[in-house]
């Protein structure tokens, strides 16, 4: 068990209990599991019940449900996301009653604030996988890290496992710049592209957010490959280490590059030395590059060509990345969590690859701000599928203010169709699908309740 925090003992919680609103996130539900771990009182809120909302009952933390608004009697802090807004009634009460509230990220920040090395993974996309990544070498070379991944980790069960004190890795989040508020001794860069347009109103503006998150840390890895990342990183004023795929100065560097069937091996450099070959097991040649972050993470961590080889050599992906999800009409089925134009096209690039039949593709667009503002990109990226049927747009926190739908999509996108609700789909599917294709249900939102 860690030891109590000094700072939520005498700031916050003392002896009451500690309530996690929106429990049933993966996030959410493993700072519940993490501070139950350390000793506190701990319960929950959400408004429906699922798999992480059971997960943290099955650990003994109580959680209400529905719309009722709990009394709040024994709450000594309310810790909530970014995404829940000021007014929402909870909140109100607490506030009513003199209770502290607090965003997730400060308060992650200082929970990670127990442990010697804490490696956050940043990037407009790619940042679960490789955080799988890293945390499956360290979790192979026995050195017992604390880990806190946005996906669940098949090798533990869940996004969280609860370690020693000396390493914590983690996915920080850029959204509402919230990873500026975590403590990193190692900031990881993965790429920097516009997303997030409700907050972010320029690459600009990301760009100096990243710089902002770099500087947190003496110690940052870039990609050499990103030129934004690479523009970010101009202004780190500790050590930057850069990977790359192209540059054969970077400190980390891949070359001999060969993608059989979707899956990719390649051989290392570190410092201009050959360190080790690598064979890969998650698909997808541009998998060389998250590998290329995750292995200068491990050789900064001080383990070997050996422990890194072993742990991302048996690095099978987390949940939702290109996840096998069965067979219908003998055709094959993947879950992906793509929702952005760049992670669109890599995905369907690692698809098309893997040399099946047609590439076709249920697609959910999360959010209207983003299928708005990156629409151009979302009908520009789906050029490596034979079909992409467009499910309705994931509302999320938002409000339709930008006027967009799913079928502006479908009708602007040359392979592009819209079917109707999930049903629809489903139904479409069962009549179409045929032996040797490769579907994809992709997206953010609630697109895994599809049924095929």
């Amino acid at each position: 068990m860690l030891t109590k925090s000094k700072f939520l003992y005498d700031t916050y919680i003392s002896d009451k209990t500690c309530l996690i609103l929106g429990i049933g996130g993966v996030s959410m539900s493993s700072i519940a599991l993490l501070l139950r771990d350390m000793g506190y009182s701990v319960a929950g809120y959400d408004e429906r019940r699922g798999p992480y909302t059971d997960l943290v009952e099955k650990n003994g933390i109580e959680v209400v449900y529905g719309d009722t608004v709990p009394a709040l009697d024994g709450i000594g802090l309310v810790v909530y996301t970014a995404a829940i807004k000021e007014d929402n009634p909870i909140i109100v009460l607490a506030k009513k009653k003199n209770i502290p509230c607090v965003v997730r990220a400060p308060f992650l920040g200082e929970l990670m604030k127990c442990y010697s090395t804490r490696i956050g993974i940043s990037g407009t996309h790619g940042k679960s996988t490789t955080s799988g990544m890293i945390s499956e070498i360290f979790l192979s070379a026995n050195v017992n890290p604390t880990v806190m991944v946005g996906a669940d980790l098949p090798s533990i069960g869940s996004g969280l496992k609860i370690g020693g004190k000396e390493y914590f890795v983690f996915e920080a989040c850029e959204y509402k710049d919230s990873f500026l508020s975590f403590s990193p001794t190692l900031s990881i860069v993965l790429n920097v592209e516009l997303d997030h347009t409700d907050y972010f109103l320029s690459l600009d503006q990301m760009k100096e957010s990243y710089t902002n998150f770099m500087n947190i840390s003496d110690t940052a890895i870039v990609c050499a490959d990103n030129e934004n990342a690479v523009s970010a990183s101009k202004k780190h004023k500790g050590k930057t280490y850069y990977y790359s795929v192209k540059d054969k100065n970077a400190d980390f560097y891949g070359e001999n590059i060969k993608v059989v069937r979707g899956f990719a091996e390649f051989d290392a450099y570190v410092k201009g030395e050959f360190f080790s070959h690598f064979k890969l097991r998650v698909p997808g040649a541009f998998q060389v590059s998250n590998a290329l972050a995750a292995i200068g993470a491990a050789y900064l961590g001080g383990l070997s060509a050996e422990e890194i080889k072993t742990g991302l050599e048996g690095f099978r992906g987390v949940g939702r990345r290109f996840q096998y999800r069965g067979e219908l009409n003998g055709a094959v089925i993947y879950d992906d969590y793509a929702h952005h134009p760049d992670e669109i096209r890599a995905t369907l690039a690692t698809a098309k690859s893997m040399e099946m039949g047609r590439v076709i593709v249920v697609y959910q667009p999360h959010t209207y701000t983003r299928t708005h503002d990156l629409f151009d990109g979302f009908i520009s990226s789906f050029k490596d599928c034979d079909l992409v049927i467009f499910a309705d747009i994931y509302a999320a926190r938002e409000k339709n203010l930008c006027g967009i739908s799913s079928k502006n999509l479908a009708d602007a996108t040359e392979n592009g169709i819209y079917v109707g609700d999930f049903d629809c789909i489903s139904d479409y599917l069962k009549k179409n699908l045929q032996k040797d294709d490769l579907l994809i249900i992709m997206g953010a939102g609630d697109i895994i309740n599809l049924k095929v």
